[in-house]
């Protein structure tokens, strides 16, 4: 057996300056922003809404904007507002977090799982066009940490047809495509404000969109008591504040702090943009690692984690042991972000045989044909991307000797896969 200068064998780790940040996600202007709306009094406080909607309208270029209490029910406004129901399709990339899946089930379609850009992650446009039918009432596309999807090849699949574009913009604030805002390119866009999100309301959301028909039915779905005065169209008003009954209203508290993270968004997007930029050009010699590209179009926003691929083939050792070694070396990386496999999701129970049948409406109601099984091998690059993906959490401006350690940690590991190689067969022994 040999040995190397590897930290798994010992060696000195690449990375020894910590991950130091000066930005602070919540500051005095945060603090301020939401005393003061407890300090004018709790009868004013739903102001906060009507001038974070009117903010966020002007920050996206929208004609509407409309606060939700997070990103799932922005997501559920539009894809309901789509006319999804059963017997219709939603066109949804497996590469996403499964609320921009979920609520295709919530509203009784049937979702229909297309694969992904091998270099940017997001949905393929000619997959997905694929797989258009005269069913199809949507397409979803995720704008995937933060990196745009190609919206014009999107919206041309739209266009003179009466299939709503969707655009998941949850880790995107702040992207653009050709300049213009993502979140405003589709029909309508879903923001989320969760509290790992780059403008967080620790639970909050936003939907936007420049179609009246669109913005009314969002509101009547979960905006009683605020929705009448707001309607554009008569198509609800006969329902006066009641709407259809679902309250998916935002809390003013968390409104005012997404306010006040509204107004630092350009100083966290070009910190981020600054070391990711730095970081990929170092990246871009090292065999077999591939970080996450984006379309010539497309200025990123939001970056909400720094991810790549590994190429096994190139470095020659599995996936499991690359990233135990970069682990070794200090680099902050996990196998998977989450429970749920991004690139992977339409292998989830929930989009396929999980039963149903003793739950109440709508789940108990889907005819059998809703869901349409998946298995390996349906989505192979999504598949692909899936298990060969690394994620770095995001810090907004540390050192750049912290980023060239990071660079160097890839680097050491990438050239001992003869190694890896031996490591991972003596695990497997």
């Amino acid at each position: 057996m040999s040995m190397s200068d590897l930290a798994l064998d010992g060696g000195p780790p690449a990375v020894t300056e910590p991950q130091s940040d000066g930005w602070k996600t919540v500051t005095g202007l945060e603090k301020q922003s939401v005393m003061n709306v407890l300090d004018g009094g709790l009868g004013d406080s739903y102001s906060q809404i009507d001038g974070f909607q009117e903010e966020f309208r002007a920050f996206t270029g929208s004609r509407f904007a409309i606060a939700t209490c997070n990103g799932t029910a922005a997501l559920h406004s539009a894809v309901f507002a789509s006319g999804a129901r059963i017997g219709r399709e939603v066109i949804v990339p497996s590469v996403t977090w499964h609320a921009s899946i979920t609520p295709i089930l919530h509203c009784g379609a049937t979702p229909v799982f297309c694969d992904a850009d091998p270099r940017t992650f997001c949905a393929d446009p000619a997959d997905a066009e694929s797989r258009i039918t005269e069913k199809t009432c949507a397409i979803i596309v995720t704008h995937v940490y933060g990196n745009p999807a190609h919206l014009d090849a999107f919206r041309e699949l739209v266009d003179g047809t009466d299939i709503t574009l969707i655009e998941d913009a949850s880790h995107a604030h702040g992207a653009l495509w050709n300049g213009t805002p993502v979140g405003s390119l589709g029909h309508v866009g879903c923001f989320s404000l969760q509290g790992s999100k780059p403008v967080t309301g620790i639970e909050a959301g936003v939907v936007v969109t420049d179609d009246e028909d669109l913005y009314d039915r969002m509101l009547a779905l979960g905006h009683y008591g605020r929705c009448e005065k707001a309607f554009v169209t008569d198509r609800f008003r006969d329902l006066r504040n009641m709407g259809l009954g679902i309250k998916y209203r935002a809390n003013p508290l968390g409104v005012a702090m997404a306010r006040a993270q509204l107004e630092r968004l350009p100083g966290l997007n070009e910190k981020r943009c600054a070391w990711f930029g730095r970081l990929n050009s170092k990246l871009e010699s090292v065999k077999g690692i591939h970080p996450q590209e984006t379309y010539p179009q497309a200025v990123r926003g939001g970056l909400l984690l720094y991810t790549g691929t590994i190429d096994t083939r190139e470095i020659g050792a599995p996936v499991s042991v690359i990233l135990k070694a970069l682990v070794a070396e200090g680099v902050a990386t996990t196998p998977a972000i989450t429970p749920f496999g991004y690139g992977v999701m339409h292998l989830e129970p929930l989009f396929n045989d999980f039963p149903f049948d003793d739950l109440g409406g709508p789940w108990g109601d889907l005819p059998s044909d809703t869901r349409i099984p998946c298995s390996r091998g349906d989505l192979p690059v999504s598949e692909r991307i899936h298990d060969s993906s690394f994620w770095l959490s995001t810090p907004v401006d540390p050192s750049s000797t912290w980023v060239d350690q990071v660079a160097a940690a890839f680097s050491k590991v990438a050239n001992h896969g003869e190694r890896l190689a031996e490591i991972a067969a003596d695990e497997a022994a």
